[in-house]
């Protein structure tokens, strides 16, 4: 499954069809999906969360969960505490071996069951997407270190898989 259909789907309670709000991030720790960030609207509203095993069903529009009793309500500190050494995962930064940044996180490949991640989407620039789509790098190969993705390798050695990427190609038949 893809991160990106967790994100910005309306969370509802099966048990008394509530709704609670749009998950807004999805927090990671060590390439493994740890909480769902919901965004309750309101302005003095506390923080809410999720674990993703209390998912019961996802799609493009609304994510179900069994009742309200499985999300976490925190402010401040407390806040802090659940989310110690943890990241967002869209638009992360990521830089290569020699510290130069060459990218940001799209999305990610998520297993089912597991909720770990198995390979980043690294948009490098817009014209480099243009032309080959965004880079595909597998999570063994990124470490999380001072709120940074690092990529094990020289950006330049990034490899392209054969997923018929880059919207040249796609839109115009441009190789």
């Amino acid at each position: 499954m893809k991160a990106n259909i967790l994100l910005n789907v309306e969370v509802v309670s099966k048990k008394n069809g509530r709704r609670h709000g749009l998950v807004k991030s999805l927090v990671v720790v060590n390439h493994v999906i740890r909480y769902l960030v919901i965004n309750p609207g309101g302005v003095f509203s506390k923080a809410q969360f999720f674990k993703p095993e209390n998912i019961l069903d996802v799609n493009y529009k609304r994510l179900v969960i069994e009742s309200e009793k499985v999300i976490i309500k925190a402010k401040g500190q407390k806040v802090k505490d659940y989310l110690d050494e943890a990241f967002p995962l869209m638009d992360y930064p990521v830089v290569d071996k020699n510290k130069e940044s060459f990218g940001h996180v799209v999305n990610a490949t998520i297993e089912e069951g597991t909720f770990a991640i198995t390979e980043y989407e690294i948009s490098r620039s817009f014209f480099d997407d243009i032309d080959h789509g965004f880079a595909i790098i597998p999570a063994e190969e990124l470490t999380y270190k001072d709120q940074v993705l690092y990529y094990e390798k020289d950006m330049y050695d990034l490899g392209f898989k054969e997923q018929g990427t880059g919207i040249a190609n796609k839109l115009l038949g441009v190789k």
